[in-house]
């Protein structure tokens, strides 16, 4: 693809989540040669305790890093979409599904909400325990994974959500299943995951003449989903971290569990959820004055936010 094909590709498809809401593969060899040997790892299939492992393994540098702001693309375009779609979360009872350090928990707290945070991970827990014992905002922590909320009685909450979690799940489907379970009759599931369709497991970005990012290609879609033999690894930084932490801390290792589209929302409908909005966010052009390094957001879509609601 060239940067010309994808301009004309764009200019004659629909934004996907506005149509919803109206009504070659690239080898490893070649991965390895743009993104560098060590970008991907390809250990076995992963469970819930080797996920924990590596969030436990991140969990101190990620907890600074999110606190400190570094991740740009979440303060600036993410977190704003998500809490606009969110709307009047005052009173209502509310899960937080892999709460990581328990930002997002606070946040909903704050609004008034009375919210359970659970995550696999020990030290995350750790980690968001200790700072609402400093400023306490009456959340519950609980340590256990998303597929396992068996410690929950069945139509315990008013609402779900998870930020950015989802995608990380070993087995999607059955925590679709047991959040479905936890919600009352007419209660929201809200989530935010990496865009499937462009956050690939083999994708290039496009630069133009003055070294801009103007296009995406993309690759491997279908072939690294949940039954595949590997669990890739992803290994990167904050886009707010500096050179010098850069220099003096490894990289977060993220596992990831590549889904399509499809995979996502027939999951939804088949566990008995009815999807009510799909958001596509993308920065505004007064924050990409301010912050010009993250205009590539009006490019491609970062996220994806579903909307979805237990009718029965």
């Amino acid at each position: 693809w060239t940067a010309d094909a994808i301009r004309l590709r764009k200019s004659i498809t629909y934004n996907f989540s506005r149509y919803f809401n109206r009504g070659g593969r690239m080898s490893h060899k070649k991965i390895e040669k743009h993104w560098g040997k060590d970008t991907f790892h390809h250990p076995t299939i992963m469970g819930d305790q080797e996920v924990a492992e590596h969030w436990d393994k991140n969990a101190t540098y990620y907890a600074k890093a999110v606190r400190e702001k570094h991740d740009l693309y979440r303060e600036l375009i993410n977190n704003p979409a998500f809490f606009e779609l969110l709307g009047e979360v005052n009173n209502l009872r509310m899960l937080d599904v892999g709460c990581g350090e328990g930002t997002t928990t606070r946040m909903l707290a704050d609004r008034g909400a009375k919210v359970t945070g659970i995550d696999l991970s020990e030290k995350m827990i750790e980690l968001a325990k200790q700072h609402d014992a400093k400023e306490s905002c009456g959340i519950q922590y609980a340590l256990t994974s998303g597929s396992d909320l068996s410690q929950f009685e069945s139509e315990t909450f008013d609402a779900a959500v998870s930020t950015m979690g989802m995608m990380d799940m070993a087995d999607y489907a059955a925590c679709v299943k047991e959040v479905y379970r936890v919600l009352k009759p007419s209660g929201f599931f809200q989530f935010s995951i990496l865009h499937p369709c462009f956050f690939t497991h083999a994708f290039k970005w496009i630069l133009d003449k003055e070294g801009k990012r103007d296009g995406l290609v993309t690759g491997d879609y279908f072939s690294l989903d949940i039954d595949s033999e590997t669990t890739p690894v992803d290994q990167w930084f904050f886009s707010g971290t500096s050179h010098e932490e850069r220099e003096n801390h490894s990289p977060l290792q993220v596992p990831r569990f590549p889904k399509t589209l499809s995979q996502y929302f027939n999951v939804l409908t088949q566990t008995g959820f009815v999807v009510e909005n799909l958001k596509e966010p993308f920065a505004d052009e007064k924050v990409i004055i301010k912050h010009p390094e993250i205009a590539d957001s009006r490019v491609i879509s970062y996220f994806l936010i579903f909307r979805c609601r237990k009718c029965f």
